[in-house]
């Protein structure tokens, strides 16, 4: 398993301070060793073998430009002797990149993080309370938009984390993803209460809500595609309180909403 940059680095620091002549040499294989984290020899993490496979998609990958500008970062702190400093800025995704830039850059924010970069809603939670919230998030990104490009998947994730932060809305990822699930007609999450047994048959798409629901769950700050939503609906129905709400976006098969005041009566 690949170690986090700040493990790195502190091995850098402790060996810089009993061999000075040897810092720059040090420093220099610790931006080398970053270099290949942001680069990813892609199938390290268990699961994702095989999900870019040629040498000239990795290549692609190493140049995508936020891995570059994290690498970019970590090179001028190890220079500049900096070696304590904490290393803030994961690898982010923009709308620009596609879909395979898109999960690469993913696939790198989660192994550079490790498990100890945890956004702050989620640090506090004990193993399996942190196990629980990502499954939640990983079957909603999965039944809700596993025919969806990355963005798409992106999408409902945000959708999912900005009810979490509206007191209208429970506070849990599971408790968003789940409410009403126990009425036939009053869940938030169709598939939720459709009575089918909810099975994630498709592993290709399986693996990425679930490498998704990882990076989301990080302190990264990533470009967001939904502007704030906290509905969406299929770009085929028309649901009746649409109308009552303000369009934001639309992203794939889905078009995206957010709440005209923050007084507004619930609705699903």
């Amino acid at each position: 398993m690949l170690k986090s940059f700040d493990t790195v680095l502190t091995n850098v620091r402790e060996l810089a301070a009993k061999h000075s002549t040897r810092r720059l040499a040090a420093a220099s294989g610790a931006a080398a060793l970053f270099i290949a984290l942001g680069a990813v020899a892609v199938g390290a993490v268990p699961g994702v073998q095989g999900a870019f496979s040629t040498a000239s998609e990795t290549s692609s990958i190493s140049e995508a430009p936020q891995v570059r500008a994290v690498s970019a970062k970590a090179r001028s702190r190890v220079a500049g002797g900096r070696l304590s400093a904490p290393i803030s800025t994961l690898p982010a995704v923009t709308k620009a990149m596609s879909d395979r830039t898109f999960y690469a850059v993913v696939e790198n924010a989660v192994q550079i993080a490790g498990k100890g970069r945890l956004a702050e809603r989620f640090a506090k939670l004990s193993p399996a309370q942190l196990q629980r919230e990502h499954l939640c998030l990983a079957e909603a990104v999965y039944f809700e938009a596993r025919s969806e490009g990355a963005k798409g998947k992106l999408a409902v994730a945000e959708v999912v984390l900005t009810r979490v932060d509206d007191k209208r809305y429970p506070g849990t990822i599971c408790g968003v993803v789940y409410q009403g699930s126990h009425r036939a007609t009053g869940c938030q999450f169709s598939w939720t209460c459709d009575g089918l047994r909810d099975v994630a048959a498709e592993k290709t798409a399986w693996m990425k809500s679930q490498n998704l629901a990882s990076y989301v769950m990080l302190d990264v700050q990533w470009e967001e595609v939904t502007g704030k939503a906290t509905h969406y609906h299929a770009d085929y129905v028309s649901p009746y309180w649409a109308p009552s709400l303000r369009e934001t976006t639309t992203v794939g098969k889905h078009i995206f909403y957010r709440w005209v005041n923050r007084h507004a009566p619930q609705e699903s």
